[in-house]
């Protein structure tokens, strides 16, 4: 009971490679995704926590309710790769977060 917080609505983690470039890019419009680039600024510019280094991943994940033992080695293995966890509000239900997260510059990681 106690410790442990509700997940919030609409609140995912994924991961975005070279986060800065691939913003940058998405901003110049001259990053190609697979849906249109205004669902994944809006996604982006709504992000309430961020971790772009193997020191902040601890942080991230008890920020996010998570268990750092149960994720470390997936997370890491992404920091590593180049990617920047964020956390993100999501609301639409068309198209599916999976869907949209599902390509090699932006990844859905999890559930916040």
């Amino acid at each position: 009971m106690f410790g442990k917080k509700k997940a919030a609505a609409n609140r995912y983690i994924i991961a975005v490679k070279n986060y800065n470039e691939t913003v940058e890019n998405l901003k110049n419009e001259t990053l190609t995704l697979p849906y249109e680039r205004e669902i994944y600024l809006k996604m982006i510019e709504s992000q309430s926590s961020r971790a772009d280094s193997l020191k902040e991943i601890r942080k991230f994940a008890r920020a996010n309710g998570k268990s750092y033992s149960e994720v470390s080695h997936y997370w890491e293995g992404l920091i590593v790769d180049g990617y920047t966890l964020i956390n993100v509000e999501y609301v639409e239900k068309i198209p599916a977060l999976d869907h949209v997260c599902n390509n090699a510059t932006i990844k859905f990681v999890c559930g916040a």
